[in-house]
Formats: C-alpha cells, sequence, structure tokens
C-alpha cells in the first residue's frame, strides 16, 4: 500500500542511491581492469581510418590500475557512504511511519464523521417528526405560526448540519485515497458521484 506513494517512492530512491554510492565506494578500492582495442589502417606517411582493411595495424592492450595509498582516503569515503546510507535507510524508516500514520489519521476522521452522520441523521428525523406535530397542532388550533416556523428553521439547520458532514465525508475520502497513494482523478469522482444518486 505504501509503494504506491510518491514521498515513499522518493524515499525509496533515495536509499538505492544510497546504497549504489556505498558499493561505488567499496569497488574504488579494488583495483581496475581495463582493457581496450583499435584497429587503423596505415597509407602512405598519414595515419587514417579505411573501410578496407589492406595492411592493418593496431594492437590491443590492457592495463591494470591498482589504487595507490591516499592515507585513509578511500576507507574514509567508504565510511562516509556507508554512514549516508544508514540515513537514508533511517529516513525511509520515518518516511514510512509518517505515511502510516496520514492513513491511520484518515481512517480515524473517517469514523468520527461517519458516526456524526448517524447522530445528525436522527436528528434531522426527530425534526421532522416534531415538524408533524406543530403543524398538526396548528392545523387543528391548539398551536401558532411562530412555533411551525421555529421547528421548521430547526429542520433546516438539521439538514444543512448533515450535508456538512456529508461535504466533510466526501474530501475526508479523497484525502484518505490520497493518503493510501491513489491518484486523484477528477472524472471518475464525478462518475462514481453520479452513480450513488
Amino acid at each position: 500500500m505504501l509503494e504506491r506513494r510518491p514521498d515513499m517512492i522518493a524515499a525509496e530512491r533515495r536509499v538505492a542511491a544510497a546504497f549504489n554510492r556505498a558499493g561505488e565506494a567499496k569497488a574504488a578500492q579494488l583495483p581496475r581492469l581495463i582493457l581496450n582495442a583499435n584497429t587503423a589502417v596505415i597509407e602512405s606517411d598519414i595515419l587514417q581510418l579505411k573501410e578496407d582493411f589492406d595492411s592493418p595495424t593496431g594492437g590491443v592492450g590492457a592495463n591494470l590500475i591498482a589504487p595507490i595509498y591516499k592515507g585513509g582516503a578511500l576507507r574514509t569515503q567508504v565510511r562516509i557512504r556507508t554512514i549516508e546510507q544508514k540515513e537514508a535507510v533511517a529516513a525511509y524508516a520515518r518516511q514510512a511511519l509518517r505515511a502510516l500514520g496520514d492513513i491511520e489519521s484518515a481512517l480515524a476522521a473517517g469514523q468520527n464523521l461517519a458516526e456524526r452522520e448517524t447522530v445528525l441523521r436522527q436528528v434531522l428525523q426527530d425534526s421532522e417528526r416534531a415538524l408533524a406535530l406543530v403543524e398538526s397542532s396548528y392545523r387543528i388550533g391548539a398551536g401558532d405560526l411562530r412555533a411551525v416556523e421555529q421547528q421548521q428553521l430547526g429542520v433546516q439547520a438539521a439538514r444543512l448540519a448533515l450535508l456538512r458532514v456529508q461535504s466533510e465525508q466526501l474530501s475526508q475520502r479523497a484525502n484518505l485515497h490520497l493518503a493510501l497513494g491513489g491518484s486523484f482523478q477528477p472524472a471518475a469522482v464525478a462518475h462514481n458521484v453520479a452513480a450513488t444518486r
């Protein structure tokens, strides 16, 4: 799940680069063997390359280059690169913990919003029932218009609170999707919203 997040991909690549640099530093301590080969054709006194190889001259050579004593600089470079490697691994671990924390926070916020939505749905149902009772009382002459209007305002406030929480839930779902490493594609979201209606 974490390998889809761009920040985790970047941290993973930094770790790989640190391992490569450490490997290069270790390899710099070893002798190197260089092989080369060349072919040339001599025409009169001028060295020229020709397509036909009538009188080829050239050579094959090998060089063995050994690192010379540099006062411990190569060993120091290996130690530095090894430390950088450990730092990159530690940074990756910190980033992974941060990513897991983001996911956990998004899940907890989603659960909290779901609980709030349940409560607000009940409040709206209770407000609508109370409005129906107040309207019935008004119709039979036992209530006044002011009580009906106040109850209507209460129903509208409950609807508004429910819509606000539902909007927060959609935003939170997008945040969770991003925390999980998914890409946010508005066309797909619009299609999903249309499908739920």
